[in-house]
């Protein structure tokens, strides 16, 4: 369960946590190392119900295409480099917002994609109001997951938030997602179709780091090697995700008639990092937004992974989860093993925040009557200790299908978490 207060990890805690997995996994940003299986979008989704020959969106979810055939080694990682060796080697490599010696350099390229509108009432003092992503009251919002692909010929390395010498404001701590984020990341719009502006999100900062490889780009690497919110970066050929669900990641629509509108997603606007281009940093996606009343749910039922309708909490609920990549095989019948907990004896994964797993059979997410398995904490006491008596540790018996699914998600809908787990 949630630690009223307690910070996403210290930083010494989270740097030591996060680079001692040593196996391949998958969460927010890690992948899984079973038959294979990786977690790569092999083009940007459009929602399902996109009318033909047009980017429409009716706010319904599509599966990722992944490559299931890509081949994992291991890259070792020093907590004062770069997380990829290859980039370590290379000062340009690094990112700099002053780099101009004109060695290789990454490219940032933000994809929109699982859009949903959400009806939610938020109290004066929810973390969203305080923060300025929205008012008190009755809102209506526009979800979406914004990908960064990374496809350029260098990592994008910022390293640890706290690192001296950084300037003041290049990060700031976010007390909802109680990380720390580079500050001003993206920008979000919304235009009618004669381009006036008819609304705007909050302007995110986000935590950059690798969620999963990017259409077959580059090659895998287990959890140890990956960027993460202590030590901040995205590999050339992976992605971060912002997903739906988090708190912020939306435009406030209360505001906007029913009609037909073109969203935007920017990043690096301002250009606080080096890129080797920067034509590509914005994506457009037409939307329409529908009459009232639509429903907390978006007007979707029996999928789990829309945003929930307010603070839910706990291994109950059905809404809020994230689908990890794709479905993992296994032996019908056997017993399987999925952890994000370095605490546990022996350590499987590492996780940080307060994360959850629910073990679905097949190949789609699945609702809490029909799980095979699911957990919130694991390992507590003495064997996983204060800091890590909150991941998540699950084990079930195959299916006679021999797929499953891994959802994951934060005890606290909409909040921030790390589960880079282990699959044994």
């Amino acid at each position: 369960m949630t630690t009223p207060n307690r910070p996403f990890l210290g930083v010494a805690i989270f740097c030591a946590t996060l680079t001692a997995c040593t196996a391949s996994g998958s969460g927010p940003s890690a992948t899984g190392n079973d038959a294979g299986a990786t977690d790569t979008p092999i083009a940007p989704a459009k929602d399902a119900g996109s009318m033909p020959g047009s980017d429409v969106s009716v706010f319904v979810d599509v599966p990722v295409v992944v490559d299931l055939d890509a081949p994992a080694v291991d890259v070792p990682v020093s907590l004062d480099a770069p997380a990829s060796d290859a980039s370590a080697s290379d000062a340009s490599a690094s990112v700099d917002a002053s780099a101009s010696d004109g060695g290789p350099l990454p490219n940032l390229t933000p994809v929109i994609q699982n859009t949903q509108i959400q009806e939610r009432t938020f109290g004066a003092s929810s973390c969203e109001v305080t923060e300025g992503c929205t008012v008190a009251g009755s809102r209506r919002l526009l979800r979406f997951d914004l990908l960064t692909p990374n496809i350029g010929e260098a990592d994008l390395y910022l390293g640890a938030p706290t690192r001296a010498g950084r300037p003041p404001d290049m990060f700031e701590f976010g007390t909802c997602h109680n990380h720390w984020h580079l500050r001003g990341y993206a920008d979000y719009r919304l235009f009618d179709m004669a381009g006036a502006e008819v609304g705007r999100g909050h302007k995110q900062s986000f935590c950059l780091l690798d969620t999963a490889r990017y259409m077959g780009m580059s090659t895998d690497l287990p959890a140890a090697s990956r960027y993460n919110c202590g030590n901040q970066g995205i590999h050339a050929g992976w992605y971060d995700l912002y997903g739906r669900s988090l708190d912020c990641q939306y435009v406030d629509i209360t505001d906007v008639a029913p009609g037909t509108y073109r969203l935007r997603a920017q990043v690096n606007a301002e250009r606080v990092v080096a890129e080797s281009r920067y034509d590509d940093n914005e994506v457009f996606m037409t939307v329409v937004i529908p009459p009232r009343p639509l429903g907390p749910d978006g007007g979707l039922l029996n999928d789990p992974t829309l945003a929930c309708g307010g603070a839910d909490e706990g291994l109950d609920r059905d809404c809020g989860w994230t689908t990890e990549g794709t479905p993992r095989t296994c032996t019908p019948g056997a017993r399987v093993q999925v952890g994000c907990n370095a605490g546990c004896s022996p350590a499987i994964g590492v996780c940080a925040g307060d994360p959850m797993l629910r073990i679905c059979p097949g190949d789609r997410p699945c609702m809490r009557d029909a799980q095979l398995a699911a957990n919130d904490d694991s390992c507590p006491g003495g064997d996983g200790g204060p800091d890590t008596h909150l991941c998540s540790n699950v084990t079930f018996t195959c299916p006679a299908s021999g797929r499953y699914t891994i959802l994951s998600g934060a005890f606290r809908a909409g909040g921030a978490y790390e589960c880079h787990f282990d699959i044994r």
